[in-house]
């Protein structure tokens, strides 16, 4: 029993041997199916749902949804709707700049006048022009009473010579009375007045009574006291002329090249606002930046007639410059390409825009990056700033500005060449979990 039991089953082993051999091979091992085609160049798949970019469309490995397909560099009308892309044209214009800078209003020194007596003496009086800083002081206002020996003693030999009809003493002593600038009291004498002992010292220049200007090592100037003792030539006042003023601002070095002198300035003060009325314009430039602060310091001047600035005021000043073909002042500006600041995308190295590249009758935008070479940017009156392009576009070429930034953020999804990959997916390889 136990003998035909086994031969039973190596019959049924050599069996299934021979059933199994006439089997063919393919339907026993059949070939895996075919991997799902790879990406074309410039184009991913992403998980409309989780954080996951692949090479290939299918399911993602991690959720299970359906992968889209990220295309580079095109936009559907209702994509560039949604994305508010919008464009502008690449232009050839004149090189000018506006220059920012801040600065406080000070007097201007060049104006600088100073009242002093020629004669010895004590101040025993004072009159109003003495009396305040930032007073208004015509020429001819008294500025102090001044008793003085040295001028009654010279008054005292006026009158001896005059009754001894002394013709060389007299002319002598006139040319004195007038280097003093006090030839009324000698012609008094003259007409047979009586020497007084006290004279009142003139201004003859007109201006503003300052006590000091910033700058000029004068902030210890003090105006005349009551009782002061004072020598010949001893500065009693010092006067500016009342409506000219100057402001000190320091431009970057980047823009230290842009400055001439004569350049037109606009002003404009926090109280204010703009002031069209005040004129001013570059007067002196440094000859070396100022190392601490890396900037060139400028001098402007300007006239305020109708009083809308105050010593000390804060302005904000903006310098016109023309720039000539070597990016320095010149009188005239240069031609350049000059594309919206808007339009340029900038790692602080690279800088790329996205120029469209063609039209579809359907809407279809496509876009190509155009890596650049630029020059300064240049901030103009009106706010539209551009940069002048040294390479990479041309007049005429249309940038994306307004969503150029999701475009680019396209590109680096779709793995084909973007601002921070500029081999695109070669160096950026996609981003799994």
């Amino acid at each position: 029993m136990r003998r035909s039991s086994l031969l039973a089953a190596a019959a049924g082993l050599a069996a299934g041997i021979v059933t199994v051999a006439s089997i063919p091979a393919t339907k026993l091992f059949p070939a895996p199916p075919a991997p799902a085609a790879a990406a074309a160049a410039g184009e991913r798949w992403a998980c409309p749902m989780m954080d996951f970019i692949g090479n290939r469309p299918g399911d993602c490995p991690v959720c299970g949804m359906k992968m889209t397909k990220v295309t580079a560099g095109e936009l559907t009308r209702e994509q560039q709707n949604r994305m508010g892309v919008s464009l502008s044209t690449v232009t050839s214009g004149p090189a000018t700049a506006i220059i920012r800078a801040y600065g406080t209003v000070r007097y201007d020194d060049r104006t600088l006048q100073v009242v002093v007596p020629r004669v010895a003496g004590r101040i025993v009086k004072r009159h109003p022009a003495a009396l305040h800083p930032g007073n208004l002081v015509a020429a001819g206002d008294p500025v102090v009473d001044l008793y003085s020996p040295e001028a009654f003693a010279a008054q005292g030999e006026l009158a001896a010579a005059v009754k001894l009809a002394d013709g060389h003493a007299i002319h002598a002593l006139l040319e004195r009375f007038t280097r003093w600038n006090l030839r009324p009291l000698a012609d008094a004498v003259l007409q047979g007045g009586a020497p007084v002992d006290t004279v009142t010292i003139l201004s003859p220049y007109a201006g503003t009574v300052v006590l000091g200007l910033e700058g000029e090592g004068m902030a210890g100037a003090k105006l005349p006291t009551v009782g002061a003792e004072v020598m010949a030539d001893t500065p009693l006042l010092r006067l500016v002329e009342p409506r000219t003023f100057m402001v000190v601002v320091h431009v970057p070095e980047a823009r230290a090249h842009w400055l001439r002198e004569g350049q037109t300035v606009r002003l404009a003060s926090d109280d204010r606002g703009e002031l069209p009325d005040v004129a001013a314009r570059v007067t002196w430039l440094a000859p070396e930046l100022n190392a601490e602060i890396r900037a060139r310091e400028v001098h402007l001047h300007l006239a305020d007639p109708n009083g809308r600035l105050l010593v000390g005021s804060l302005v904000n000043a903006r310098i016109e410059a023309a720039l000539g073909p070597a990016l320095e002042a010149a009188e005239t500006p240069a031609m350049f390409t000059l594309v919206p600041k808007s339009a340029v995308l900038s790692t602080g190295v690279r800088n790329v825009a996205w120029r469209v590249a063609g039209r579809e009758s359907d809407g279809r935008i496509r876009f190509e990056l155009a890596p650049l070479a630029l020059g300064p940017r240049l901030e103009t009156a009106n706010g539209t700033d551009a940069y002048i392009v040294r390479a990479g576009l041309k007049p005429g070429d249309e940038v994306a500005t307004q969503g150029a930034f999701l475009i680019d953020s396209q590109a680096q999804l779709a793995g084909t060449p973007s601002l921070l990959f500029p081999l695109g997916a070669t160096a950026a390889p996609a981003h799994s979990h």
